[in-house]
């Protein structure tokens, strides 16, 4: 049985490569759902021949179950249940199957390490597939615009996010990598990388980089002694240089830029979606209006409110569609769920070495840039599918030095 149970773990493991890859495609939804269902089953029949299934009891672990927990709530008090049990599905169960199975699974160096050559390589991939709907589309902006990768007509933001989500693969590459060639290709790959960013005029996706490149240049401070000042000033140099670069080859990084500060006091309108939402929340504080996206653009949450009609457009915040749908039963959860991985996340990534504590900080670094910074001013697709593979890539990463003992 401990032979068949190997085999089941490596189809386990790839399949969680496979869907890391899948996760950013527009299509193949009906593949991610075998992986997803798939892997959890096998999950299950070799669950009694696992013996790290305590990191589903971690801190962070019970902080994700109760955040799951408290959606069936939303759902009980929404305006339209069956809607909300049905997106409850889509989305939060989902997790729930994904979760264990990378926490369990993942907690492994080499396992870890094959992640950051599957995230490089799907870096690489959503970078070349922007390039090449940038320049073979004609499109003002870089974003994706193929059959396979479509982020929609403004999905520039939505293209920043991945490659946010994304980056961070390569800055564990250039510590595993030794030899000096290596270094240099993956610099430059890097560098192309950073100016398909920059080509997204994205303006949350500048600053989730910074606090990505901040987060990664505070831990090499206090890990390899670095001058956090002169690093941040290297890296805030490289990537000005490169958004002049950008700026003089780009008609579009022109037009948005140069609209920055007219559109400041309105932040670029999304004020006039977020008072209304506001006022909708105030009606219904406690559960919120009901779990799934779709209730947000309803007129009946605005009905009491001066305006009477929903917003045409999102949210543009992720915390505030948690309070709007969810309310502050939701909101709590999910908050204290962000910030306290991050604190323990961090706390672990300076107490280790090598690709555990690398991906530890890759983690936390995700979690500021893109679900604390980017998330106030848009809101995440996908949300808490990308947030399981954090999670669980953190806990799992967490538990190797202990798993070593058991």
């Amino acid at each position: 049985m401990e032979k068949k149970y190997e085999i089941i773990d490596k189809i386990i493991e790839y399949g969680i490569y496979i869907y890391i890859i899948f996760i950013f495609l527009t299509k193949g939804e009906s593949i991610r759902n075998i992986l997803i269902f798939g892997n959890f089953g096998l999950w299950l029949f070799t669950l009694k021949y696992r013996k790290n299934l305590y990191l589903l009891k971690d801190p962070v672990s019970i902080s994700c179950w109760i955040f799951l927990g408290v959606s069936i709530f939303s759902v009980l008090f929404s305006i339209d249940p069956s809607y909300s049990f049905f997106a409850l599905r889509k989305e939060a169960l989902k997790v729930a199957l994904l979760f264990p199975v990378i926490t369990t699974v993942m907690a492994d160096e080499v396992k870890l390490k094959r992640v950051a050559y599957v995230s490089f390589f799907t870096l690489l991939l959503v970078v070349f597939v922007g390039y090449y709907s940038y320049l073979a589309h004609d499109i003002q902006v870089l974003r994706h615009d193929i059959l396979l990768m479509d982020t929609g007509e403004t999905g520039h933001n939505k293209s920043a996010r991945y490659f946010n989500i994304l980056l961070p693969s390569a800055f564990i590459l250039f510590f595993l990598w030794k030899k000096r060639g290596l270094k240099i290709l993956l610099t430059f790959l890097l560098i192309i990388s950073v100016i398909a960013l920059i080509l997204t005029t994205s303006r949350e996706g500048y600053l989730a980089f910074f606090g990505i490149v901040f987060t990664w240049t505070i831990y090499l401070a206090r890990t390899k002694g670095y001058n956090p000042i002169k690093a941040l000033s290297f890296m805030a140099a490289i990537f000005l240089i490169l958004g002049i670069l950008s700026w003089f080859s780009s008609s579009g990084v022109r037009e948005r830029i140069s609209l920055t500060t007219e559109q400041l006091s309105t932040l670029n309108e999304r004020t006039e979606i977020w008072v209304p939402a506001i006022y909708a929340f105030r009606q219904k504080p406690f559960f919120g209006w009901g779990y799934g996206k779709r209730i947000f653009y309803q007129d009946e949450p605005y009905k009491e409110t001066p305006f009477k009609k929903a917003p045409t457009k999102g949210p543009h915040n992720t915390f505030l569609r948690i309070l709007f749908l969810q309310g502050i039963i939701g909101f709590i959860p999910y908050a204290f769920l962000l910030l306290f991985a991050i604190k323990s996340f961090w706390h672990k990534a300076l107490k280790t070495t090598g690709i555990r504590s690398y991906i530890l900080v890759a983690c936390v670094s995700v979690l500021i840039g893109n679900y604390i910074i980017n998330s106030m001013f848009a809101d995440m697709e996908r949300l808490s599918l990308y947030l399981a593979f954090m999670l669980g890539l953190g806990i799992a990463a967490k538990g190797i030095d202990e798993n070593s003992h058991n």
